[in-house]
């Protein structure tokens, strides 16, 4: 079957007839925020998703969306649930930003999702490497920049108006998703909308032969196959936004509306290990956000104000649509068995940018913070509070073949859990005392980085950077039943605040028809944060704990992509990784496998009504990987009767169509994708299914979108 695939590819690049639209880079809004600059010039590795490329992907998942970027990863569960690994950082170590202001959607947890929908976003950044500096405590990893259309303006007496419609279907989980976007401007006020609705059934993984109760096979066969129960999700999203531009400056108020009901399939304990629902969720996110600029001569004067609501209501063993009519029972029966936690943020940041000194222009600005964490039901985190405060100073001088920036950023945090009212379960079960239940924490970050034109094609950049990261509320004080993951988490107040030092190397090419880099990277993480599995059970259910060590990561990341012809576009990159516990001199843990990637797309023209017509062939190829040890997370499976916390290298091919459609003036495209063609078997490791499920099979997804403009 391979063979025949390579033998349409090869018959495909003969047939071409037509000349692409070169695109090959993008002006980041994430790398400075002084000068804009193109990723290939910035210091910073970054990459970027907008446009019709971000519709295309037909994916619920941010981290499903981002992992064919070398250097990033996605711990996945379902095709809704994906968070980005980026050079195997995650969770709080990944900053995710909504439109450049931070959020908080409580993403401790390895399965917890991020509060946004990407159809909404009008692109998405990702800045690799510490961005302690402009960023703050979390961005260890780098930077996952969501952002928000832009609020347009027109000539005084004039109207614009920008708009899509689109559509998707996937035929592995029955996934409809409908959603529509608008941006209109009436002179210097501007206005935004969208919508966004998706619901989806159980998805299937290949079919497979199964454990049964008896079957002496051990780690050799998966629990469940086939459609997948507890596995449906829908959710909703929406935004508005209003702005107003004028010679003086501009301000802008946004709100986003996002909820997300969803299932997560688990199983009994021995010796039936039937399906269950690990948990259903309700979450909810409502995020408000206040811009301005003014500009004061060569000065300007930027402020950001965002509050942030966020519920998460989590039932264990009970699916989303039973939660509310069981939700007493469940209390009453055992209030670990339904979880209600919900934040308040509120953010603030002040910045002034400053005109040239001498050959630097920089901002220096200050941020501050406040988080109220309430847990009204359950006991898995405690109701507490964060409150922060940062100043930082960044400057960039742009030379003739020179681009240089640095920084620096000192942070401080408090964190306090009551140990009274609902903490009082806290307390009795040793979590915290009166003792431990007020931190302090400090810390420097600072980067240096440059890009070196060597010719026309060619730059170096480079970048040294130290880190800061503060343990969070779960982190520090976890203590209860986690049913989304099935695991007794307990948190640990003597932790540390984690700190890295860490450089980075980049090589890059950019030519008309073809642009690619590769990188090399080290970075020494004190007091790393893991979670440990600490071989002892609550019930039939693994304690994981919060523990930490000193270690390292380093990898090298690869990418191309290039027209190799006028009408062929070959993609393609590698990424090499690995990451040591250098205390116990042993791997980390939830590690991604090293991996390749390779894509064609062919360009053959018009096919009837089908205009700038597009074939796509890709395949993924992961390396196997193992647990760090019996401390990891999900390790537990190898010793099970069935499935496997250790994955085998595995291959996926894909293949694609996209074309536009004239419908007059308007141009409609549509997006055919099929992902795992071959419906093969396999497991991946950062799949947190992977114990006792396969990954998912063949999927094909329909994407119609109808720009309009006016």
């Amino acid at each position: 079957m391979q063979k025949l695939l390579l033998s349409l590819l090869i018959a495909t690049l003969l047939v071409a007839n037509e000349t692409q639209i070169y695109q090959l880079d993008t002006v980041s809004v994430s790398a400075s925020p002084v000068h804009e600059h193109n990723t290939f010039e910035s210091p910073n590795q970054i990459d970027i998703i907008d446009g019709s490329e971000k519709t295309l992907k037909a994916t619920a998942s941010l981290g499903g969306i981002l992992e064919e970027f070398s250097g990033v990863n996605n711990i996945a569960t379902g095709p809704q649930a994906g968070k980005p690994v980026v050079r195997g950082m995650s969770n709080e170590r990944v900053k995710v930003l909504s439109n450049s202001s931070p959020t908080d959607s409580q993403t401790y947890g390895i399965r917890h999702i991020l509060n946004t929908d990407p159809f909404i976003a009008d692109g998405i950044e990702v800045v690799r490497g510490a961005q302690g500096v402009l960023y703050g405590s979390d961005a260890l990893g780098g930077v996952v920049n969501v952002l928000s259309p832009k609020i347009l303006s027109a000539k005084e007496g004039e109207t614009k108006i920008n708009s899509e419609v689109a559509g998707e279907y996937h035929t592995n989980n029955n996934e409809r998703m409908g959603g529509a976007k608008i941006q209109a401007a009436q002179g210097k006020l501007g206005v935004n909308a969208a919508v966004v609705k998706r619901v989806a059934d159980n998805f299937h993984t290949p079919n497979a032969d199964t454990w049964e109760k008896g079957d002496p096979a051990i780690g050799d066969k998966p629990l469940f196959s086939g459609e997948l129960p507890y596995t449906n999700f829908e959710t909703t999203s929406a935004l508005t936004a209003f702005g107003y531009t004028d010679d003086w400056g501009n301000i802008a108020l946004q709100h986003t509306y996002w909820q997300s009901f969803q299932n997560y399939l688990g199983h009994t304990a021995a010796p039936d290990f039937n399906a269950v629902a690990s948990a259903g969720q309700n979450l909810t996110n409502n995020e408000t956000q206040l811009k301005s600029e003014l500009f004061l001569d060569e000065w300007i004067l930027k402020s950001a104000l965002s509050y942030t609501f966020n519920q998460r209501e989590a039932a264990t063993g009970t699916p989303y649509e039973d939660m509310q009519a069981q939700k007493e029972g469940l209390i009453a029966l055992n209030k670990d068995l339904y979880v209600d936690i919900e934040v308040k943020r509120l953010d603030g940041r002040l910045a002034l940018e400053h005109p040239s000194i001498g050959d630097f222009e920089g901002e220096v600005g200050i941020e501050g913070f406040n988080k109220d964490q309430t847990l009204l039901e359950g006991k898995l985190a405690p109701t507490a509070t964060e409150k922060g405060m940062a100043v930082y100073l960044f400057e960039e001088a742009d030379y003739e073949r020179w681009i240089v920036q640095l920084g620096t950023r000192y942070d401080t945090k408090n964190v306090y859990a009551p140990t009274d009212g609902i903490n009082t379960k806290f307390v009795s079960s040793g979590i915290f005392d009166a003792t431990n239940n007020k931190q302090y924490f400090s810390g420097l970050s600072g980067s240096f980085g440059a890009t070196y034109s060597i010719a026309p094609s060619w730059n170096l950049a480079g970048n040294v950077a130290r880190g800061f990261r503060t343990p969070s509320i779960f982190e520090l004080y976890a203590g209860g039943l986690h049913g989304g993951v099935q695991a007794y988490q307990l948190g640990n107040p003597e932790l540390n605040a984690e700190s890295t030092l860490g450089g980075e190397l980049s090589l890059r090419y950019k030519d008309e028809k073809t642009k690619g880099s590769l990188s090399v990277y080290h970075t020494m993480i004190s007091d790393y944060i893991y979670l440990a599995n600490t071989g002892t059970y609550t019930g039939s259910l693994p304690n994981m704990q919060n523990e930490q060590t000193d270690a390292t990561m380093q990898g090298i990341e690869f990418s191309i992509d290039s027209y190799v012809t006028d009408s062929t576009n070959l993609e393609g990159g590698f990424e090499l990784i690995k990451g040591r516990d250098t205390s116990n001199d042993c791997k980390l843990t939830m590690m991604p496998a090293n991996n390749l990637r390779l894509a064609v797309h062919q360009n053959v023209g018009a096919l009837g009504a089908l205009k700038n017509s597009t074939f796509s062939l890709d395949m993924k190829y992961v390396a196997s990987q193992t647990v760090a040890g019996n401390h990891e997370p999900f390790s537990q499976y190898n010793t099970m009767p069935f499935g496997s916390a250790d994955t085998e290298e595995y291959t996926l091919w894909g293949a694609g169509y996209n074309a536009d459609i004239a419908m007059g003036e308007q141009k409609v495209q549509l997006g055919i994708k099929v992902t795992n063609l071959l419906d093969t078997q396999y497991r991946d490791f950062l799949d947190t299914y992977k114990g006792y499920a396969l990954g998912m099979g063949r999927d094909i997804s329909f994407t119609l979108s109808v720009p309009l403009s006016l």
